[in-house]
């Protein structure tokens, strides 16, 4: 199988200070497999409290070792159910968890769950991936293929998946597709957020967290009976830091800063038994929150398959040279408009030292220090308001919920690239200072991007259960409409390219759903289920380059474009394109459909083998970036014939996902528990996401990919708990076209490495009359791309994180108190990386915060 190589990607590292030393692979082998095989002195966080997880171990004063792990109740299959008797992967984070790994952040939970990670290049654009289903376009008018729920609120968009965590109950993460109960868009798994409900008994808690960066973080709930059946829940959230990216340019500020804050109320009203109706508010801001551009910038080059790879210092990269005579083996020759002649260069000309040091971490750099000017950040305001109402009806049981969502976000970036020379907008770069007296704004010359997105969204969703015979059958239907606004830009003006778009998309979906439970005897259990969706998507797209004059619209009223520059124009009405001139109006629909037969040889024991068809409606890909018809690169999203070739393929069609799946949920001897899962997944019309130029598409291919999940926990004796989890995936993607346009390769699927692992250790014991808490806990994940073209600089080695954190609450005390240590050494590894090559010269890499340490105190009352 033919696999892009490691060249130009960097290292894995430990950070000592600002030097970055390289680690060899076989240290992160060996690292790695203890990490995997010490069950006994490390286990994972993913399966703390997972699976097998069980409740917090009782007091050291207790004579007789912890009981076995209690039933842990899940609400996966739209109900509340014993965890053991479900036939679903699924983790479960339950309150403490949530508190002891110190999660405050929707991307956090990916230390405490198997198979799960991100993609984020900002607070405000977050991807969860499992098992390497994921979404890894950065278009706001993206729904992601993992459905997550705040409560009973569906996010259909990646700019509010990357919430505060506050006030939880509990996490579950449902790992495969969800086709039927959960269906919308639920192709790779689920992923909820239950907040704490309100009771009769007055109560609360008040927490606060100081730590480095100057982070402070507040959390607080009060809830009680404020009338006759009538319980409500407040609670809130503050989270601020500094940032932990330094920017070395004098005056400048630290990137990567939190600044939001959050608040929630439910209100729950039940007169009788047989009804409640809830009202769950929420509202969250973030103010200027300084989460854009928290990428490094190193200076890459294009292969010969126009792929970036890491440019050496003494090199002058051909690609951004003025002519042929700069040309070198193996790299992509000159393209004939740039000026670039600096060794070691990025399209701009910076090389990345300023003031005698290097910000290029492979070339020993320090990760978190970036040199940039300009001022970017994020503003986001989200409100949400769900009204749900269960009823009993006879020998029904009758769910309705209601809900709305508001959300205005802005995101600004400006990657400056030579932070020395500012730019002026519709000016041909010099060195030099902007003039006194510009009318528009000035900026230094790399990549300008932003975006902006207000989007509402109503949805309803109706449902009735019921039990007959040996039957346990629910049914319902779904409505959703979504209606959103955009505006971007996404230019490199030292390249005199400078776009602007704005495009509207609109979303009408309906939906029938049915499952039924038959259970056989108490051994045998057969479960059926399907959903019928639809989907009628809407959109209009208006794009004109500020340079050439080029313009394009994309519309139901027609599809065309015009380049006055070069005297180019074509329109689907006059035949030019392979698509009709009403393809802006689409509508999707599909069926997904689950089989499961379980059988139960002991109370203690489940087999199930599971079949599960999830589906992804199909949409529009609208790129932040027009495409032109200056470039003279063969095969280039940017050259002549793929201006065509770029707005036939903007719709995309459904996906469909089939997964066949075995597993196992055990209890053993020692207070121990075990799950296995093995599945199988073929991936239909994948959605798959690629930027080559200044194009963003989605392409269509196919995809497979197998794999095992083990999770084990165990309390030999009082107070201890060693859980682990271990995953390992095989994934295949062939036919990846790569930017030169005629080599194609096999790629796994984006961020999915095929060896991964959590791990936690926890003991608790009596101190002076009180509890006190030791723990620690680590993840590893092998190596692995983060984009499916998978260019040498989008790589990522293996690495693996530890944490720890040590807790005490004294005797008929209510407060608790924790230090913790995050990154314990210091390691640097990425979260996200982008091959900016083709336009700037640059790789973008998102780095995961460098060690941290802070003090927590929670007083409950």
């Amino acid at each position: 199988m033919s696999k892009t190589t490691p060249e130009g990607a960097p290292v894995s590292t430990i950070v000592e200070g600002a030097t970055v030393r390289r680690r060899s692979a076989t240290h992160h082998a060996l690292t790695a497999g203890l990490l995997a095989g010490a069950a006994l002195i490390a286990c994972g966080p993913g399966a703390a409290r997972a699976e097998t997880a069980p409740a917090a171990a009782p007091a050291v004063a207790d004579a007789a070792p912890p009981a076995a792990s209690p039933d842990i109740v899940v609400t996966a299959q739209r109900r509340e159910q014993k965890l053991k008797d479900v036939g679903i992967a699924i983790t479960v984070l339950d309150k403490e968890t949530i508190h002891d790994l110190n999660i405050t952040n929707a991307t956090d939970v990916v230390r405490a769950i198997p198979n799960l990670r991100y993609n984020a290049y900002a607070s405000s654009q977050v991807v969860f991936n499992i098992r390497g289903v994921s979404m890894t376009s950065y278009g706001d008018e993206q729904e992601p293929p993992i459905a997550v729920y705040q409560d009973d609120s569906y996010s259909s968009s990646m700019a509010t998946a990357g919430f505060p965590i506050f006030d939880l109950a509990r996490t579950e993460a449902l790992r495969g597709p969800q086709g039927t109960l959960f269906g919308r868009n639920a192709t790779g798994g689920a992923i909820q957020f239950i907040s704490a409900q309100p009771k009769d008994d007055t109560e609360g808690f008040l927490s606060a967290s100081f730590g480095r960066f100057n982070e402070t973080i507040l959390e607080g709930a009060l809830q009680g009976q404020v009338a006759k059946n009538l319980d409500v829940r407040v609670s809130g959230l503050y989270d601020h830091d500094d940032g932990y990216i330094e920017d070395v340019i004098p005056g400048q500020p630290a990137r990567g800063g939190n600044n939001h804050w959050a608040l929630r109320g439910i209100f729950k009203w039940s007169p009788s038994s047989d009804f409640t109706a809830k009202l769950t508010l929420r509202y969250a801001e973030s103010d200027h929150e300084r989460q854009g551009a928290m990428y490094a910038l190193s200076p890459s080059c294009p292969n010969a398959q126009y792929q970036g790879v890491n440019l050496p210092a003494n090199v002058i990269c051909p690609y951004w040279a003025p002519n042929s005579s700069y040309n070198l083996p193996g790299y992509a020759p000159s393209a004939g408009f740039g000026t670039n002649t600096t060794p070691g260069a990025m399209a701009t000309g910076f090389n990345g030292v300023i003031n005698g040091q290097t910000v290029v971490a492979w070339r020993g750099g320090n990760p978190w220090q970036i040199a940039a000017t300009g001022d970017p950040y994020v503003n986001r305001q989200f409100f949400g308001a769900t009204y749900r109402i269960d009823a009993k009806a006879g020998v029904f049981d009758i769910t309705s919920i209601t809900d709305y969502q508001y959300l205005n976000k802005f995101y600004n970036e400006v990657g400056d690239s030579q932070p020395e020379f500012p730019y002026v907008q519709g000016e041909t770069y010099t060195p030099g200072p902007c003039p006194g007296n510009i009318s528009i704004t000035c900026y230094a010359p790399g990549t300008i991007f932003n975006q902006r997105m207000r989007m509402n969204q109503f949805s309803e969703e109706l449902r009735a259960a019921t039990t007959f015979g040996k039957n346990y059958l629910v049914f319902g239907a779904f409505g959703m409409s979504i209606e959103s606004h955009f505006h971007a830009q996404y230019a490199t003006p030292f390249d005199e390219y400078d776009p602007q778009v704005q495009y509207y998309q609109q979303t009408r979906s309906f939906a029938f759903f049915a499952q039924d439970e038959y259970k056989f005897n108490d051994q045998w259990k057969l479960i059926g289920g399907a959903r019928y969706w639809q989907d009628h998507k809407l959109g209009c797209y208006n794009g004109q380059e500020y340079w050439s004059g080029f313009s394009m619209h994309y519309c139901p009223d027609g599809v065309s474009f015009n380049d006055p520059t070069n005297g180019v124009s074509g329109s689907a009405a006059a035949g030019d394109f392979s698509i009709p001139n009403n393809v802006a109006d689409e509508t999707y629909r599909g069926v997904t459909a689950r089989a499961e037969l379980d059988f139960k040889p002991t109370t203690a024991t489940l087999i199930y083998a599971a079949y599960n068809r999830g589906s992804k409606s199909g949409g529009f890909s609208f790129s932040t970036g027009t495409p032109t018809l200056n470039a003279a690169v063969p095969g280039v999203e940017i050259a002549d014939a793929a201006v065509y070739d770029t707005i036939n393929g903007i719709a995309f069609k459904p996906e469909v996902l089939t997964d066949w799946e075995v597993g196992i949920k055990t209890s053993l001897p020692f207070h121990s528990n075990l799950n296995l899962v093995g599945y199988y997944y073929d991936y239909h019309n994948y959605q798959a996401f690629v930027q080559v130029g200044y194009s963003q598409e989605i392409r269509n291919l196919h995809a497979s990919a197998g794999g095992v999940e083990a999770e084990f926990s165990t309390h030999p004796i009082a107070g201890l708990t060693v859980n682990l989890s271990e995953s390992w995936e095989e994934s295949h993607v062939p036919n990846v076209l790569l930017p030169d346009g005629v080599t194609y390769v096999e790629h796994d699927l984006p961020q999915a490495p095929h060896w991964s692992g959590n791990a936690l250790v926890r003991y608790e014991f009596e101190l002076a009359g009180g509890m006190a808490m030791i723990q620690g806990d680590a993840m590893y994940q092998s190596h692995m791309c983060f984009t499916l073209l998978c260019a040498p600089v989008e790589q990522e080695p293996g690495y693996n994180v530890e944490n720890a954190r040590i807790g005490y609450t004294p005797k008929d005390s209510n407060f608790d108190f924790a230090f913790y240590v995050n990154n314990i050494f210091n390691r640097a590894y990425r979260i996200y990386a982008y091959d900016g090559t083709l336009y700037s010269g640059a790789t973008q890499s998102d780095y995961a915060r460098p060690r941290t340490w802070g003090f927590n105190v929670r007083y409950h009352f």
